[in-house]
């Protein structure tokens, strides 16, 4: 069928070439051909936008997939989320403040050894702020969530120390108490 139109068209090609086309369509033709490109940049913004939302989309999706709902966070330097020890501070933490808030009348009246208190307590402040950077470094390392738990301890045992040396023999209604140092 293609020969038949070709052989057609070779032997005919005198007869289509004998019309020409008008001026004014050629005119109409000239004016709608644009004689420099115009670029578009606000399309072309807003199909790379559309393009790179769809990669990070199917990146979410995919990853939704693989592992499950992300969590989310944006916060810099986090401390680890440990259970045991999340659950140990807490405790430790309750325990010191009610020690503390015992000890702080007794306190006020022995103003040489509130100091000396404070001095070992800020110790083992600065000394548990170095094992917590430890732990950001190593977070599996159970050593270091163990020293974490025995600070805590060891400032409970000072103040439960204190306490006991400190505080009035049995006679609760004299106030007086035995401020020397330790």
């Amino acid at each position: 069928m293609k020969d038949k139109l070709e052989k057609f068209v070779l032997e005919n090609r005198e007869e289509f070439d004998f019309h020409e086309p008008d001026s004014k369509i050629w005119g109409k033709i000239k004016s709608n051909i644009r004689s420099g490109r115009k670029i578009n940049w606000r399309l072309i913004v807003t199909r790379a936008a559309a393009v790179i939302l769809i990669f990070i989309i199917s990146y979410m999706v995919n990853r939704f997939i693989d592992e499950g709902f992300p969590r989310i966070t944006f916060v810099k330097d986090k401390e680890p989320e440990i259970p045991e020890l999340k659950e140990a501070e807490n405790y430790y933490a309750g325990l010191l403040n009610e020690k503390l808030n015992e000890i702080r009348p007794i306190l006020s009246a022995c103003p040489a050894l509130e100091e000396e208190l404070n001095y070992d307590l800020n110790q083992l402040d600065s000394l548990y702020s170095v094992l917590k950077n430890d732990l950001k470094d190593n977070i599996a390392n159970q050593d270091v969530i163990d020293a974490m738990i025995q600070n805590y301890r060891l400032r409970i045992t000072i103040l439960e120390e204190i306490l006991s040396e400190i505080k009035p023999d049995n006679d609760e209604s004299e106030k007086k108490y035995n401020c020397y140092e330790l």
